[in-house]
C-alpha cells in the first residue's frame, strides 16, 4: 500500500479519489483503511517522513577525517540520456538526472550542487571509458579514473564468444541434419559416406568444445587476476604483477582468435591491453585507500600489518572462492 501511494500517489501525482478507487478494485479495502480522506493525510505523512528522512541524513552522511568515497558513473539512455553517479559501496545515488547531452560541462555542472559543499574526497571513479566521464574524474573529482571492468569483460569477450556460439550451432545443425540422412538411407555405400561425414563432424565438435571450455577459463582466470591480492601467493598485486598475472589468459584468447573472430576479436583484445594500466591504477588507489584509512584507525603497526597480510588476504580469498563457485556452477 505504502509503495502504491508513494509512487503513483506522490511520484506521478495520482489524486487520493483515484488511488482509493484502485484499492477497492483489488479489495485491498477489507484490510486497511482506503478512503479519499485516509489516503490524503498518509500521502501528507509520507512526505513529511521524507523530509525528516532528507534532513537527518543529509547531517548525518558528512565526511569525516580519513573518509572518502568511490563513485562509478554511467549515460543510460531512455529517451534523453539520463547521467548517473552512484557510490559503490553503499549505492546511494549522488547524481540522476536527464540532459540534453552528456558533455563534461553537463556532468560537471550536475555534480556542483552536492561535490562543492559536502568536502568528500573521491579516491577513484569507475566507467565505461567515455571522454566525458574520464576527464570528470580526472578534473572535476580529482581522482582516479578506472575502467570498468564489466563493459571491458564485454568487449573483450563477444567476438570470440559469438564466432565460438555461432559454430557450435551449425556443427550441431549440420550433425541432426547428417543422423536424419543416416537413418533414411538404404545403400551400403551412401550409409559409409554419412557415417564419416558424421565422425567428422563429431570431431569438430569436440574441437569446438575443448575451445570452448579453454575461452570460459580464460575469461575467469581474467576476471578473477584483477584484483588487489594474488588469490594463490595472497600477495599484493600492483601493476607488474597484474601485468604478469593478464599475459597467460590473454595468450590462450589471442591463439583462439586466429580461429574463432578474426581481425575483431585481435582488436578487442589489443583495446583490453590498453586498459590494464587503467585498472592496476584503481587497485593503486585502493591500497592507498586501505594504508589511509587504516592510520586514521589506530597507530598500532602491528595491527595495521596483520590486517594487511593476514585479514584482507584472508577475507578476499574467501570472497574469490565463493565467486568461483558461482560461476563454475
Amino acid at each position: 500500500m505504502l509503495g502504491v501511494v508513494y509512487y503513483f500517489g506522490l511520484k506521478h501525482g495520482i489524486g487520493a479519489e483515484g488511488l482509493a478507487e484502485f484499492f477497492e478494485a483489488v479489495h485491498l479495502n477489507h484490510h486497511v483503511g482506503t478512503s479519499a480522506s485516509s489516503l490524503r493525510k498518509l500521502k501528507q505523512q509520507m512526505r513529511e517522513a521524507i523530509e525528516v528522512y532528507e534532513t537527518s541524513q543529509s547531517e548525518h552522511c558528512q565526511p569525516h577525517d580519513g573518509q572518502g568515497i568511490c563513485v562509478g558513473g554511467d549515460e543510460t539512455f531512455f529517451g534523453l540520456p539520463i547521467l548517473v553517479l552512484v557510490e559503490l559501496a553503499s549505492g546511494y545515488i549522488f547524481t540522476e538526472v536527464e540532459c540534453d547531452n552528456r558533455s563534461y560541462a553537463t556532468w560537471s555542472n550536475q555534480i556542483q550542487q552536492w561535490w562543492t559543499q559536502a568536502g568528500w574526497q573521491c579516491h577513484f571513479m569507475v566507467s565505461d571509458g567515455a571522454p566525458a566521464l574520464i576527464k570528470l574524474a580526472l578534473s572535476g573529482l580529482s581522482c582516479v579514473s578506472v575502467a570498468d571492468l564489466f563493459h571491458a569483460l564485454r568487449a573483450l569477450a563477444q567476438p570470440i564468444g559469438s564466432a565460438i556460439g555461432r559454430q557450435v550451432s551449425q556443427f550441431n545443425q549440420k550433425a541432426q541434419t547428417l543422423q536424419k540422412q543416416y537413418a533414411q538411407a538404404t545403400n551400403s555405400l551412401k550409409r559409409q559416406s554419412l557415417q564419416r561425414a558424421l565422425d567428422a563432424v563429431s570431431t569438430q565438435q569436440q574441437i569446438l568444445e575443448s575451445d570452448k571450455t579453454t575461452y570460459h577459463q580464460a575469461l575467469q582466470a581474467i576476471t578473477l587476476g584483477i584484483h588487489p591480492f594474488n588469490l594463490i601467493t595472497r600477495q599484493w598485486q600492483l601493476f607488474d604483477e597484474l601485468s604478469t598475472c593478464l599475459n597467460a589468459p590473454l595468450k590462450q584468447l589471442s591463439t583462439l582468435a586466429e580461429s574463432y573472430g578474426g581481425d575483431k576479436a585481435t582488436k578487442a583484445i589489443d583495446t583490453f591491453q590498453q586498459q590494464v594500466p587503467s585498472m592496476a591504477q584503481g587497485i593503486h588507489a585502493w591500497w592507498r585507500w586501505v594504508n589511509e584509512a587504516l592510520a586514521f584507525q589506530t597507530d598500532d603497526l602491528g595491527v595495521q600489518q596483520w590486517v594487511l597480510t593476514v585479514l584482507l588476504p584472508w577475507a578476499n580469498l574467501a570472497a574469490a572462492s565463493r565467486y568461483s563457485d558461482v560461476q563454475t556452477s
